[in-house]
């Protein structure tokens, strides 16, 4: 019936792309708006089962009913009607989400944080319809829909029923396709099916995600049933260490085989939850796995330590062989090093050195060494002096006119040539480096004032008058000029051959 669906278009507007979950009143089919162009999620009663006037009547109430379950996390209903080949259809919102079985049927484990949040939102949609009288009956992971998140998760449940209808018509359904996630008095049939029951799948969907499969299998459903109301679930620990304690208390509770001792409603379960998860003292599973994180990170460093450190090491000289010529040394004192070098040798073994009668007889303040020793104190020389040797030597005299007498004469057979013409000329001869002095010319006397004023020259700048001490001395005429060399003017003088 599904396979003949799929494909189809419902009230000409909506088409059924692919099945999500098959139920007694009706199949779950994710679809497309036509006109619209979005998804949809439909739930179609098929004609052969709507010429029933029971299933007709409970579908066409839980569709009317649906509109009331206002819930983030449930999957609002939209629309309802009947197509025009007797079958009947209620329209829900559409949701990218797959089916939670598609990431948990794998047998893979979710994260604590992610399996406590996906559980504590299907609470949530569990306690809005339990509060409107409706009850799911047959929760499990292929009627809740999760879409993922980089930070968060986020639910869809769908296929809730009004409470009032009664478990009896989906009994054979249930031992068909859900036995692993009913609740042990579904199968005895000794009490109600109620919210508890919802409250006990919840469990066992929250031990899956945990675990990575369920807590009851078997061969047969038979088998499954009576682990269900036999036995206890294994615990979490032979599956992994990191749940704390805590949750898997909230677990357990849940999976209580008598309905009185489960959690009584989802909002206690909710309470639960969320203690076991963000309360401090329920960390012991993550406390472990950072110490754990910290030692190793501890040792990788000092290993890291010990090996820079070592590679770096130096293999010190464990023993100086010592020097066979070697002499011991006396340090110098930093001022003087008199005294260390006196001790350096005995008395007397130097020549001119003072002998132990000597330093005695010495008085304090003469003795060698010491920063205010002054060997020239005593008005005689130091010990080892050398002697002293009064200034004296020759003394040269003679004419500064004459010549110096350190100067060589000049030869006798100097010869002169013209370096023009190259012929031989008389040698100069030269009495004083220093040329005459020239008389400087008398200043005119200025014109007599004749009443008339005169025009000042065109240079006007003034001059400082010279003072008596930068005019020239008047030429000496008592002595004779000197002779001038027979040179032409502006020619060169004669070089010596």
């Amino acid at each position: 019936m599904a396979e003949q669906l799929t494909g189809t278009v419902i009230a000409e507007k909506y088409r059924l792309d692919s099945l999500l979950r098959s139920g007694e009143l009706g199949n779950f089919y994710r679809g497309r708006h036509l006109f619209m162009d979005k998804s949809a999620t439909l739930k179609v009663l098929p004609a052969s089962l709507a010429v029933d006037d029971t299933i007709r009547e409970q579908f066409t109430a839980e569709a009317r009913s649906a509109q009331a379950l206002a819930n983030p996390h449930i999957l609002s209903a939209n629309d309802f009607g009947s197509n025009g080949d007797g079958s009947y259809y209620v329209v829900y919102e559409g949701f990218d989400g797959q089916p939670l079985k598609n990431s948990i049927g794998a047998g893979g484990q979710f994260s604590v944080e992610r399996a406590a949040a996906t559980a504590r939102q299907i609470a949530e949609a569990l306690n809005t319809a339990h509060e409107n009288g409706f009850i799911h009956g047959e929760l499990s992971p292929d009627s809740i829909l999760i879409a993922n998140t980089e930070d968060a998760v986020n639910v869809k449940v769908f296929d809730f029923e009004r409470a009032d209808i009664g478990p009896s018509h989906r009994a054979d359904n249930s031992l068909r396709h859900n036995v692993a996630y009913l609740a042990p008095e579904q199968f005895s049939g000794l009490s109600a099916v109620d919210a508890r029951s919802d409250i006990y799948s919840l469990g066992i969907i929250l031990y899956q995600m945990l675990a990575g499969e369920v807590p009851f299998t078997g061969e047969t459903p038979t088998d499954v049933m009576l682990k269900h109301a036999e036995e206890d679930p294994p615990p979490l620990s032979e599956f992994r260490n990191d749940v704390p304690a805590a949750v898997e208390t909230v677990v357990r509770k849940a999976l209580a085989k008598n309905p009185d001792d489960r959690y009584q409603t989802a909002a206690e379960f909710i309470d639960d939850l969320d203690k076991a998860t963000f309360a401090p003292a329920s960390s012991g599973g993550r406390f472990w796995k950072t110490a754990a994180a910290l030692i190793l990170g501890i040792g990788v460093l000092a290993s890291v330590l010990i090996y820079a450190t070592s590679s770096k090491q130096t293999v010190p000289v464990t023993q100086l062989q010592p020097d066979a010529n070697g002499q011991p040394v006396q340090p110098l004192s930093p001022a003087t090093g008199a005294e260390e070098q006196a001790l350096a040798s005995m008395p007397g073994s130097i020549p001119g050195s003072m002998s132990n009668a000597e330093i005695v007889a010495q008085p304090p303040s003469t003795l060698p060494g010491g920063d205010s020793y002054n060997p020239w104190a005593t008005g005689a020389p130091p010990p080892g002096a050398p002697s002293y040797v009064p200034p004296g030597g020759g003394s040269i005299s003679g004419d500064p006119n004459a010549g110096s007498p350190f100067m060589p004469s000049m030869p006798t057979d100097l010869v002169c040539k013209d370096v023009t013409t190259g012929e031989i000329v008389p040698c100069p001869t030269f009495q004083s480096d220093k040329p005459a002095v020239k008389p400087s010319p008398s200043p005119k006397a200025p014109p007599a004032n004749t009443g008339t004023k005169t025009e000042p020259p065109g240079n006007t700048a003034a001059k400082p008058p010279q003072s008596d001490k930068t005019k020239p001395a008047a030429a000496d005429t008592s002595r004779p000029p000197a002779d001038k060399p027979s040179t032409k003017r502006g020619g060169k003088p004669p070089s010596p051959v």
